[in-house]
């Protein structure tokens, strides 16, 4: 298998643009200091850029939650056809994605059967109390 995974990025909406081009909107970073739980999301996207694809790839998402969370056993799949000299992307779009408490989950990727990325998305409850300069 050859596949160049590069990067993923969490955003709140993906738009496609005129002209082949992609727009992201509401861009996360891989930290949310939340207020209340649960958190939902009406979209939480993810947009995975791979490099150059060589052959086709079967894409699959699995996500970890924290000890003691329950998520849908989705797992939502893509393929990706190979296409010679161009930079492959994935768009995955959940639709009212609810973090229900705070912790680590951790979203998988899985290629042909073959773990080749984990990207941990950790949601903290937001605690006033904490000076702004402590906060990482």
């Amino acid at each position: 298998m050859s596949v160049n995974y590069k990067c993923v990025l969490f955003c709140e909406d993906i738009r496609q643009e005129v002209g082949g081009r992609v727009s992201l909107m509401g861009i996360l970073g891989n930290k949310l200091l939340v207020q209340d739980f649960p958190l939902v999301f009406p979209k939480l996207c993810l947009f995975i850029e791979w490099g150059v694809v060589k052959e086709n790839l079967n894409v699959t998402l699995n996500i970890i939650p924290p000890d003691g969370v329950q998520l849908s056993s989705a797992h939502p799949t893509a393929n990706i056809a190979a296409q010679q000299g161009v930079i492959s992307r994935s768009m995955i779009v959940l639709t009212n994605f609810a973090f229900p408490k705070a912790g680590e989950y951790i979203f998988e990727f899985i290629v042909n059967n073959q773990v080749i990325s984990r990207e941990i998305f950790l949601v903290e409850k937001y605690n006033p109390n904490i000076p702004a300069s402590k906060i990482n």
